[in-house]
């Protein structure tokens, strides 16, 4: 088990909370995990398989606890090129940590219903390039955007 979350009940059932206070750009952990491809994740089907994209056709199925994170259209946390979950918030002991899906799928396929309930609540999370622009610009400044992502961002700009 981390040493910096626990896993506990959310109102998603159940989610990751901060055993300790972070502040913005602080690491709270590295994902582990098996990767998998697209083929793997389907397999295992929607109640075991938490995937996170982490190239065009490769997954990573974390490990527990970390693959009881959720998802805020608001989030606290962000997963950086090294598959860092960094806080991108203040974040107090006890607290839900929470990415943005978002920001590591590129599949041109996938969306889920969203349940976060936010003031910003997009109420569908689809993948990175359906985000609102200036969201887009946000996380990428905040160095939260899988490397994959980034790179078919360049390819078609230019």
């Amino acid at each position: 088990m981390a040493k910096t979350v626990s896993v506990d009940t959310s109102k998603f059932g159940k989610g990751l909370f901060s055993k300790r206070p972070f502040r913005p750009g602080d690491v709270i952990f590295t994902f582990t995990g098996k990767k998998i491809n697209f083929l793997d994740t389907i397999r295992l089907g929607e109640i075991e398989s938490y995937p996170i994209q982490i190239e065009k056709d490769l997954y990573l199925h974390p490990d527990e606890p970390y693959c009881f994170i959720n998802h805020s259209c608001d989030p606290n946390c962000g997963i950086n090129d090294n598959l860092e979950l960094v806080a991108i918030k203040n974040i107090q002991t006890g607290e839900e940590l929470f990415f943005d899906y978002s920001t590591s799928m590129l599949e041109r396929h996938w969306e889920m219903d969203c349940l976060c309930n936010t003031s910003k609540c997009r109420k569908v999370i689809k993948d990175f390039d359906f985000l609102p622009h200036e969201t887009r610009i946000k996380y990428i400044s905040l160095n939260i955007v899988q490397p994959f992502i980034k790179q078919s961002l360049n390819d078609s700009c230019g």
